[in-house]
């Protein structure tokens, strides 16, 4: 399996490499794969442009692109290379403002947002976490697991099976307590705050990175979050400094979206599935 897989994914590499205009990819004799730069140096210990993750001497890891990671856990495509390229993000994107200021002659805002991210770790890493196994996780610190890491599925009503639901693989998951006795559910794409009757009530974010410089248009109109009736300006977001996920075309965000984390949604209704892609008529009864 090991073998098929690495063929495949080396087969994805070059099909990369063939596509990409500007590519500056090199295979020495012994068939590994580095990036060259324009300016004739090795990229290392980073993400490359097209996705791909290269180790301290520059030689691709054999793994298929980050980008495809991340159109499979909903983030959307960026369009050439930015400043978060080398960030490799497990689950959702976020990101939030920390300073900003308008440029007249040019239209836009300047940014600067902080990065993070809703995994902390991968479904493969979270398979392997036994019961009393003790993990430390960035801005949460020690936990403990409840259990060993259990596979769980969604189930919906999308499709008719045997019990009449549609049963979608969710990876690995576990249970974690800290000291003070919160308790904690961990899986691949987020780690949730869990309440004393087993509902969720808060996603907690991994930090990744500071001070990230980007350009927002002022004629960019924002994309309405999906599972709550609030709904903020891109005036707002910015003057509030305020959490949005976000298509960058280079450092420039060419699709912004207002996201759940700017709001408590314990309090706020949620509104119908119409409503969620933009159809807010009856917003006034919210």
């Amino acid at each position: 399996m090991r073998k098929i897989f690495a063929v495949a994914a080396a087969t994805a590499l070059t099909f990369a490499m063939s596509t990409t205009a500007f590519a500056a990819w090199k295979q020495d004799k012994t068939g590994q794969w580095r990036y060259m730069t324009s300016d004739s140096t090795w990229l290392t210990s980073q993400v490359t442009p097209d996705g791909y993750k290269v180790d301290v001497n520059g030689y691709w890891d054999g793994q298929p692109s980050t980008k495809a990671a991340q159109q499979a856990s909903g983030n959307t495509k960026d369009q050439g290379e930015s400043a978060v390229s080398q960030y490799r993000i497990g689950g959702t994107r976020i990101f939030k403002i920390t300073d900003a200021s308008f440029d007249e002659a040019a239209n836009a805002y300047n940014v600067k947002v902080s990065l993070f991210d809703t995994a902390f770790k991968t479904s493969e890493e979270i398979q392997n976490i036994k019961k009393g196994d003790v993990i430390e996780l960035p801005s949460v610190g020690k936990l403990t697991a409840e259990n060993n890491a259990s596979r769980g599925v969604i189930r919906t009503g999308r499709k008719t099976t045997k019990d009449g639901t549609y049963v979608k693989d969710s990876g690995y998951s576990v249970r974690l307590s800290d000291e003070a006795g919160n308790h904690y559910m961990l899986s691949g794409q987020r780690l949730r705050k869990v309440n004393a009757d087993n509902s969720t009530s808060e996603t907690i974010l991994r930090p990744v990175a500071t001070e990230i410089a980007l350009t927002i248009p002022g004629y960019r109109t924002t994309v309405r979050v999906n599972g709550t009736s609030r709904y903020s300006s891109l005036k707002k977001i910015i003057e509030n400094k305020m959490m949005f996920e976000a298509t960058l075309s280079g450092n420039e965000v060419a699709e912004l979206k207002d996201t759940v984390y700017n709001y408590d949604t314990t309090t706020t209704p949620v509104y119908s599935e119409d409503a969620a892609h933009g159809n807010l008529t009856n917003k006034d009864q919210y």
